[in-house]
């Protein structure tokens, strides 16, 4: 019998590769929310230690001018850190449009490997049968060729 043959195997292979695809796109977002964490977090210290700063130096008496500016920088951090979670933000999205996109290859490659796996074992099953026939038909000659030689026995070497 003809070794076994998908018809499919070459979807097969572009689903695996558009999974794999996938996975790396996904990875690749995990690893830049990850970046964006860090800025977030590097984003709020800052603000958190300029705030500090100002707050000493009000409490030390400085010019109004000193304090405007030092308030305007505060604001400046302020508007980073927001620029920074709104960056957090869409790199979250962008990591669930991944996710999804993953989800959906590995659905897509899971199904035909279903389809793959049915087909080997049918594959599987018509091999066994037809062994199986070669040796019921083997078998059916062998009792034919000993019948033949049984009745072309003289009768006193078969009564022994």
């Amino acid at each position: 019998m003809k070794s076994f043959r998908f018809p499919l195997e070459p979807l097969r292979v572009l689903r695996k590769q558009k999974e794999r695809a996938a996975q790396q796109r996904y990875a690749q977002s995990l690893m830049a929310c990850k970046a964006a964490t860090a800025q977030l977090e590097r984003a709020i210290q800052e603000l958190d230690a300029g705030r500090d700063f100002l707050m000493r130096e009000l409490a030390a008496g400085v010019s109004a001018a000193k304090i405007v500016n030092m308030r305007t920088w505060c604001m400046a951090l302020e508007i980073h850190q927001h620029e920074r979670k709104a960056a957090l933000n869409e790199k979250r999205r962008i990591a669930d449009l991944a996710l999804q996109e993953m989800t959906a290859a590995t659905r897509d490659r899971e199904g035909l490997d279903r389809f793959y796996h049915k087909a080997r074992r049918v594959y599987a099953q018509e091999i066994f049968r037809e062994e199986q026939k070669g040796f019921d038909e083997l078998a059916v000659q062998l009792n034919g060729t000993a019948g033949l030689l049984q009745s072309g026995m003289p009768n006193n070497l078969t009564e022994t």
